[in-house]
């Protein structure tokens, strides 16, 4: 996994050392580390995380605090916000296939507008090799490599019914954001609403 070391930095009040001795000290508490690689004014550190430890390592957060226990440094104290409620309707959602699915949690926002996305967010993103594409899809690609759990977007006005984490079924297709078709198998596990897969469960 791919971490960009201004992203890890902002888990920490106190200055970091440089990637190289955060390398060497992810190295000695049982990580590989595959490489370092410039980007910009920043650097990608190519962590090798084993499936052990993937629970927790395969993100940003979790990789800090590995960073924090290794080389003595506190982690940065994060207030917790509240967020302001509204009475709207909550979405439709369901799971068909709780062994592969054990918990599925949506949200309605309303009020988005889509954009670019802030420098900020760009740059980390693309220092782990995402491309930025919009301010609505770059914040899920942000919440996930960020805190470990897949995050998806869908516009509210074009979702037909019930959101269900499903199997795929035979003949049924995908489109990805990158204009890929996808041929879906039924081993694939997907979101799906009432008109077919609107994305693959879980994956990125």
């Amino acid at each position: 996994m791919l971490i960009s070391y201004k992203w890890l930095q902002s888990y920490f009040d106190e200055k970091l050392p440089p990637p190289e001795r955060v390398g060497n000290a992810l190295t000695f508490s049982g990580f590989e580390l595959e490489g370092i690689e410039k980007k910009g004014d920043d650097s990608a550190l190519d962590v090798k995380v084993l499936p052990d430890r993937a629970c927790y390592a395969l993100s940003h957060r979790g990789i800090a605090r590995e960073v924090s226990a290794a080389l003595q440094i506190p982690l940065k104290r994060r207030e917790e916000k509240t967020i302001t409620e509204s009475p709207i309707a909550e979405p439709n959602i369901g799971i068909d296939e709780p062994k592969l699915c054990t918990k599925f949690v949506a949200r309605r926002i309303e009020g988005v507008k889509i954009g670019p996305s802030p420098a900020w967010l760009r740059e980390r993103l693309e220092a782990i090799g995402q491309r930025s594409i919009n301010n609505v899809v770059d914040v899920t690609n942000y919440v996930t490599f960020d805190i470990g759990r897949p995050t998806h977007t869908f516009d509210a006005d074009k979702v037909r019914g019930k959101l269900t984490m499903r199997m795929a079924k035979k003949g049924e297709t995908l489109m990805t954001l990158d204009d890929k078709l996808l041929q879906l198998q039924p081993i694939d596990l997907v979101i799906a609403d009432e008109s077919g897969p609107v994305a693959l469960g879980g994956i990125k």
